[in-house]
């Protein structure tokens, strides 16, 4: 893939935010150490991890409801699933640590210098004032925020990337949706003729049938693909 500077075909980036760019694992991990809640689950915490995303996946395929209670009653119903319990206001305050979870190291500095030369989106499955609180947190220089709050719906169906088109208006032409997860993003994307970009991150992989029109393991690596 040649570099943005010798063939500048991207006009704008989108990207995910939890699993891109925001460490959702070990936010939640932190949360629930802080609430006193995680050595009951510590040994099948992985298990728990899957659990819970199957879920919330279900979860969103049905008629819209704030993502704060989606991830609250998934992660209840995921401690039932290994055999421990978590009460609903525990569920709720780790629901609202959404804010304070960390940044993987690469992309703060990465979104700064990718800032700089591509307006950048944020397309993600939370609610607005979270989100809002996590980039002003971090220092993100997000140009627009299209949250699951503001079209009613959650990836993977297309609401956040119909919105995206209508905000980006002609530069949908090169436009770049950069992502972890296949099932989320990476499909949906494809499906609407949308160029993604896969962040390799830990073991995630591409679902057979995905073409991405580049990978990378970090969004440094993606800033020197793209030249900047």
């Amino acid at each position: 893939m040649a570099s943005g500077k010798e063939n500048p075909v991207y006009q704008a980036l989108t990207f995910d935010c939890f699993g891109t760019l925001v460490d959702w694992e070990q936010g939640l991990k932190n949360a629930l150490v802080e609430e006193g809640h995680f050595d009951a689950v510590k040994a099948r915490f992985d298990e728990l991890l899957r659990f819970r995303e199957k879920r919330e996946a279900e979860w969103e395929a049905l008629p819209y409801r704030h993502y704060r209670e989606i991830l609250a009653v998934s992660l209840r119903e995921a401690y039932v699933h290994v055999g421990a319990n978590l009460d609903e206001p525990t569920a709720l305050r780790v629901a609202d640590s959404i804010r304070r979870w960390p940044a993987f190291p690469d992309t703060v500095s990465a979104l700064r210098r990718l800032g700089s030369h591509f307006p950048l989106l944020l397309l993600s499955n939370v609610d607005r004032a979270p989100l809002v609180a996590l980039v002003e947190r971090l220092g993100i220089p997000f140009a627009e925020l299209v949250t699951a709050e503001d079209v009613r719906s959650y990836k993977p169906a297309p609401a956040h990337f119909q919105e995206a088109k209508r905000r980006l208006g002609s530069r949908t032409a090169g436009w770049l949706h950069v992502a972890v997860s296949s099932f989320h993003d990476l499909e949906p994307a494809q499906a609407l003729n949308i160029a993604c970009c896969h962040v390799a991150r830990g073991n995630s992989k591409v679902k057979d049938g995905i073409v991405p029109k580049m990978v990378v393991k970090d969004l440094l690596e993606l800033c020197k693909k793209l030249g900047v």
